[in-house]
């Protein structure tokens, strides 16, 4: 830090110059990524109530009700209209928050989580935080966990079984009403991490689409992680989880005695927490309402199945599955698919990579004149690895 302040106009010139570099959603070249711009009317009041803190619920008592009425939408949206829980940082922490939940939950020395292999990185960051053991059970042929092997897995040390709606890497919705069989079997705590789908599937079965259960209908299920962040078009930053009933948290809780707004008790990870992203939220919900979500998750959808059908066209590329929500993975038997990401990011696409294909979402701030310069970018890529026999995959990776 320098001696004397800067002027405010050098300071602006100067972020200006410092983040030139950083990719913007509004370019539409951000094709990888599960979050997106947050609508105007979010900004706006973001900027509005920016310094209030739920960290001290007691201070801020009317951002805690609005919080309160936030995770009551949301639980409804999943078929939970008594359901409870934090708006949070995001769905690592979410998910750091019901396994914690879990964990507690049971009094066992060595306490195991089972997860399917497509597990977000959170359920391994809750693992190396919490002294759990993560039992990591593979996919079927349609990239969803095997439930056989989740049910081998099973171990008296079992406290949390996880089950994905809306895989980070597919958007595969796993077999959650087997897992949730499985879970009430055997008194297992069992959590649903639909960080993405939280906030797509609801709409997608309002519009007609074939949604199989994963919600609160299911009794085993005892919490979701849901981002508003994600689909819901919140401030990034804006996480969700919701628990089936309040004795969960309330036996999770800790009691922080200093607060200015006097003692109060909450059971999240984090302290300090941005209500202003909470009220922004809470505003988008109200402005938008069930009606213009499943509008915006149809635009996606629609763009989804363009951008699949373009793929498809493409020699030498084929999408790895057909999309289920607006995740579109697509691979090579032909060609090296990292060869191809590398020359995409050469023109400025940002997508998605894994081992053996790479990944768009879909999100509201893709356009349809994005994908088609996507997919005429992609065609000459490809064309041109054609020509260079150097680049062809002698041995295709089919692993996931």
């Amino acid at each position: 830090m320098q001696e004397f302040g800067v002027p405010e106009k050098e300071i602006i010139l100067r972020l200006t110059k410092l983040l030139k570099d950083d990719k913007k959603y509004d370019s539409g070249r951000i094709l990888g990524s599960m979050c997106t711009k947050p609508l105007t009317i979010a900004i706006k009041i973001y900027q509005d109530f920016f310094d209030k803190n739920l960290g001290d619920p007691g201070l801020f008592p009317a951002t805690w009700a609005i919080e309160r009425d936030v995770i009551r939408m949301m639980s409804t949206l999943l078929n939970n209209p008594n359901g409870v829980g934090y708006c949070c940082s995001g769905g690592t922490e979410a998910n750091l928050i019901a396994m914690r939940m879990a964990r507690n939950s049971h009094d066992i020395k060595h306490p195991e989580i089972i997860v399917p292999l497509s597990a977000h990185a959170s359920f391994d960051k809750a693992a190396d935080l919490m002294n759990l053991d993560i039992i990591k059970v593979p996919l079927n042929e349609n990239y969803q966990v095997d439930v056989e092997g989740v049910r081998a897995a099973i171990s008296k040390n079992t406290v949390a079984i996880v089950g994905i709606a809306g895989t980070t890497s597919l958007g595969v919705i796993d077999p959650i009403k087997e897992l949730n069989e499985i879970a009430i079997e055997n008194d297992i705590y069992f959590h649903v991490d639909a960080a993405f789908g939280g906030l797509v599937l609801p709409f997608l079965k309002r519009l007609g689409y074939n949604i199989p259960k994963f919600d609160f209908t299911l009794d085993g299920v005892k919490s979701i992680t849901a981002d508003p962040h994600k689909m819901g078009m919140s401030p990034i930053g804006t996480g969700g989880i919701i628990f089936r009933d309040a004795s969960i948290v309330r036996s999770n809780a800790f009691e922080i005695p200093y607060l200015a707004g006097g003692n109060f008790k909450q059971a999240t990870i984090i302290g300090t927490r941005s209500g202003a992203s909470v009220i922004a939220t809470w505003a988008i919900f109200k402005y938008l309402g069930i009606d213009g979500y499943s509008k915006i998750v149809k635009k996606c959808m629609n763009l989804t199945h363009i951008l699949s059908k373009g793929i498809k066209q493409i020699d030498g590329v084929s999408p790895v599955i057909d999309p289920i929500i607006n995740i579109v993975g697509f691979e090579s038997d032909r060609y090296n698919i990292h060869t191809i990401d590398r020359e995409l990011r050469k023109r400025g696409w940002a997508l998605g990579a894994f081992p053996n294909f790479l990944r768009i979402v879909v999100m509201p701030h893709i356009r349809k004149c994005h994908i088609d310069e996507f997919l005429s970018d992609l065609e000459d890529i490809v064309h041109h690895l054609k020509e260079k026999s150097s680049y062809v995959q002698k041995t295709p990776v089919k692993a996931f």
